[in-house]
C-alpha cells in the first residue's frame, strides 16, 4: 500500500531533476551565446591602425609588449607631436643606453639629450592595471593634461579603460599600432593568435567589471 506514493515521489524528484538540468542547459546555452556576441563585437570594435596625422598633446604614453609600440611612439615624440614621453613597463636590464640602440635598430636616432630631458623608462609596472597607474603618477608630478596612448589595435580598448579610470581628469587620445607581420588579420588560422585574441577578451571582460564596479562604490 505505501508503494504507489513511493514511486509517485520518485517521478516527482526525477521530473525536477530534469527540469532543473533543462533550465540549466538553457542558462548555459545563453551564456555562451552573449560571450560569442560579445566577442564579436569586441572584433568589430577593435580600432585600425591609426592614421598618419595624430593630434598634438602634452606627452606620449607608450606601453611595452608589441615589437611595433615603441618605435611608432618614439617617432611621434621625435615628430614634435608632443614634448615628453613615459615607456611604461620596461624591462628592468633596459637602460637608456641600450633603448637608444634598440631605437636605432628600428632606424631612429634618438640624440643623448632627447633621451635625458623628453624620455622617462618606467619600470615599476608589470600589467596594464600597472601601466596606467604608473602612468598617472607621471602625468601628474609632470603637470600634463593630456597624452597620446600608444599600444596594439588588439590592447587598446582594455588599456582605454584602464588608463581612463586611473586619471579621468586627462584628455587621452588613442593611437593603436597594428601588430608586426603576420598580425592578426587572420588570427582564427593561428593557434597562437586565436588563443590571443580569446584571452585579451577575457581580461576586457573582467576589466570592465571590476573598473565598472569600483564606479559604483560610494566616494
Amino acid at each position: 500500500m505505501t508503494a504507489q506514493p513511493q514511486e509517485g515521489s520518485r517521478a516527482g524528484l526525477t521530473q525536477s531533476v530534469r527540469t532543473w538540468l533543462l533550465r540549466a542547459a538553457i542558462g548555459a546555452l545563453a551564456v555562451l551565446l552573449l560571450w560569442i556576441g560579445g566577442f564579436l563585437w569586441f572584433l568589430a570594435a577593435m580600432p585600425a591602425e591609426a592614421p598618419d596625422a595624430s593630434p598634438e598633446a602634452d606627452a606620449i604614453v607608450v606601453l611595452t609588449g608589441g615589437s611595433r609600440r615603441v618605435p611608432v611612439a618614439v617617432s611621434l615624440l621625435l615628430d614634435g607631436r608632443a614634448r615628453a614621453l613615459l615607456v611604461t613597463g620596461v624591462n628592468d636590464i633596459v637602460g637608456p643606453p641600450a633603448f637608444r640602440a634598440a631605437m636605432a635598430e628600428s632606424g631612429l636616432t634618438v640624440d643623448p639629450q632627447t633621451m635625458a630631458c623628453c624620455i622617462a623608462l618606467g619600470y615599476g609596472a608589470h600589467d596594464t592595471i600597472g601601466n596606467a597607474e604608473e602612468a598617472a603618477a607621471w602625468m601628474k608630478a609632470g603637470g600634463y593634461r593630456s597624452m597620446i596612448l600608444v599600444t596594439s589595435t588588439y590592447h587598446m580598448a582594455r588599456s582605454a579603460m584602464e588608463f581612463h579610470a586611473a586619471m579621468p581628469e586627462v584628455e587621452i587620445y588613442e593611437h593603436p599600432v597594428r601588430p608586426a607581420p603576420p598580425g592578426l588579420d587572420d588570427w582564427w588560422t593561428s593557434p597562437d593568435s586565436r588563443l590571443l585574441m580569446f584571452s585579451e577578451f577575457v581580461k576586457y571582460q573582467a576589466a570592465w567589471l571590476r573598473v565598472t564596479a569600483r564606479s559604483m562604490m560610494p566616494g
